[in-house]
């Protein structure tokens, strides 16, 4: 091998060994995880020397409640999760949406109480809910609503005269989500 062949083979080989090594250094910062902010309280000098650090806990001065709280990073947490059924008091964040009845009567043809109407809302997955009332005489339907491009159809209703007394009734249409609840004002209807 000439002396010409030789230093390309060299240089070739020292610009891999380079590229090797960024490569290796690149996966290495990849892997480790990322510095941790600063942590109140003392840090054992041995073990920061070995890239991790141990949290001594500070003496408070003052009561805990003059004073802010500021989040402390830990790898460990003091909090045990509440199980199901714990009695604890879950408060609701679903979104009130306004629920309005188009149509609510009596059909001759099909011998039945027809009601609907929609949720002003555009959701994918909600059930509407009608609630008649005669007196103690309480019938309750619901049913998959229906996304439109603008809000949720809940109609569809229809209650046989075999399930209804004769008399006034009045009707509660209801939407519920996952997300969204909402109840139609009442209207009254005449079932003959």
């Amino acid at each position: 091998m000439t002396a010409r062949g030789r230093r390309m083979l060299i240089g070739s080989a020292s610009v891999l060994l380079v590229a090797v090594a960024a490569v290796a250094a690149i996966l290495t910062l990849m892997a480790s995880p990322p510095p941790s902010p600063a942590v109140q309280g003392s840090a054992d000098s041995s073990s920061s020397a070995l890239g991790t650090s141990t949290v001594s806990p500070s003496p408070s001065p003052t009561p805990a409640a003059s004073q802010p709280s500021q989040a402390v990073p830990s790898t460990t947490s003091s909090r045990t999760a509440t199980p199901a059924g714990s009695g604890a008091v879950r408060v609701s964040t679903l979104a009130r949406v306004d629920v309005v009845t188009t149509f609510a009567g009596w059909n001759g043809l099909s011998h039945a109480v027809e009601v609907g109407g929609y949720a002003a809302v555009v959701e994918p997955v909600g059930a509407c809910t009608l609630r008649l009332s005669h007196g103690a005489k309480v019938v309750t339907l619901q049913h998959t609503a229906s996304p439109d491009a603008t809000t949720v159809a809940c109609g569809g209703f229809s209650i046989p005269r075999s399930q209804l007394s004769a008399g006034h009734w009045t009707a509660v249409l209801g939407y519920r989500s996952p997300t969204s609840t909402g109840e139609s004002a009442t209207v009254s209807l005449t079932v003959p």
